[in-house]
């Protein structure tokens, strides 16, 4: 275990009833109680709300951490103005007591690592950095405004000199450690991000009889996604829209909620053809989302941005290969066994993807075969195992942390 006082600073929000019950999303609910097992005095600063509306949210009351210092949640820009000194002070005071502190590089308005940055060298705390998302990061086709330009830069060199003074760093993929940190390879570990449970995989057997027992020769894709430009939605689309002409037998299921939700219905309205699409509402992650994902041959992943997609550990999971966009993100937890790739942003390849798995449909078992074998060691869990093995190797013990201030 480690027993030194250990603070994880994240923008998940914390809700407070009025009987005290604190409350929060239910994955992030299952990543605390991980936390727990390897982390022994666990306290956390994050955005606390106080409401009676905990609909779909979790309990944490019963969990044994050391409580929450409670920030302001911002809600646009004119709060983050006005809640950044009264933020910035209850950092510091929650730097006053940790030993060990946890940020990320993600986060909106941004990173709480930016507040953190200039405390390291008075209190000397030791700092875990975990990148896993870049959000504020120029993705293909992205408009170069004046805004996105300094947004990109700027959360690129704040975060290089948070990783610099980091006392251990986590990466999700290879292409983050080597755009932050080049050839440092000192404290760093690349580990993916999986929320997926062993409960939920399936067999091979399971692989195999689904894939002896299909009806038709109809090749089912699913697009499971936040139906946002960044997510890819378009190419998707676009390409569907070539496949049509053809007459290829093809239905694709959509299924998400976003802000191109209603471009979505008016488009499955639209194609009931050769090429069929249906559209269902998202469902929450669990044992329906699992089984709606083991019921197509391929799942689709047009991802525009390199943030890691861990939808590809799900359909892996259940034994469905995955056909992604050619970006970093994918590119680093798939390979020539288990997934095709195509050219980000272009629905031609994508299109030409699709024809190829048509035409030889033998492929949908062969690969997702092998993707279920790699999604057996990528589990959250085993995730979790790995980052506790890394944390202990890589932070001092406080002994020699008290020896510094002396």
């Amino acid at each position: 275990m480690i027993d030194d006082s250990y603070i994880l600073f994240t923008r998940i929000p914390i809700v407070v009833n009025e009987q005290g019950e604190h409350f929060t999303d239910p994955l992030w609910v299952k990543d605390i109680e991980l936390h727990l097992t390897y982390i022994e005095n666990f306290a956390i600063c994050c955005p606390v709300d106080k409401s009676q509306n905990v609909e779909g949210l979790q309990s944490i009351s019963h969990l044994n951490f050391r409580g929450c210092h409670a920030l302001r949640k911002d809600h646009g820009f004119a709060s983050v103005l006005k809640n950044f000194l009264p933020n910035f002070i209850t950092v510091i005071r929650a730097c006053k007591l940790a030993r060990i502190v946890h940020s990320d590089g993600a986060g909106w308005a941004f990173p709480l690592s930016f507040y953190l940055l200039p405390l390291k060298p008075l209190f000397r705390f030791q700092w875990v950095i975990v990148i896993e998302s870049s959000f504020w990061m120029l993705g293909r086709g992205d408009a170069r405004t004046l805004r996105k330009v300094l947004e990109h830069h700027v959360h690129t060199w704040v975060l290089k000199r948070c990783l610099r003074l980091a006392n251990a760093r986590i990466f999700t993929q290879s292409f983050y450690k080597d755009y932050f940190l080049g050839g440092d390879n000192r404290h760093t570990l690349i580990n993916p991000a999986s929320w997926l449970d062993k409960k939920f995989m399936v067999t091979p057997q399971a692989v195999r009889k689904r894939f002896e027992g299909k009806q038709n020769g109809t090749l089912n894709l699913i697009y499971p996604s936040r139906l946002v430009m960044d997510k890819g939605v378009l190419v998707v689309l676009e390409a569907i829209e070539q496949l049509a002409v053809e007459g290829v037998d093809i239905t694709l299921t959509i299924m998400g909620e976003g802000d191109l939700k209603a471009h979505c219905l008016r488009f499955a309205t639209e194609h009931q053809g050769a090429v069929a699409v249906k559209f269902i509402n998202a469902v929450d992650y669990g044992r329906d989302f699992f089984a709606i994902i083991a019921r197509h041959d391929w799942l689709l992943v047009p991802t525009l941005k390199q943030e890691q997609p861990r939808i590809i550990f799900d359909a892996f999971s259940q034994g469905v290969p995955v056909i992604g966009s050619d970006t970093s993100g994918v590119l680093d937890i798939t390979s020539q066994h288990n997934a095709l790739t195509f050219e980000t942003g272009n629905p031609s390849s994508l299109a030409e993807r699709i024809r190829h798995v048509a035409r030889h449909p033998e492929l949908a078992l062969e690969m997702g075969l092998a993707g279920l074998e790699y999604a057996t060691g990528k589990t959250h869990l085993q995730m979790h195992q790995v980052r506790a093995a890394f944390l202990k190797e890589s932070l001092t013990p406080s002994a020699s942390l008290r020896a510094g201030h002396d």
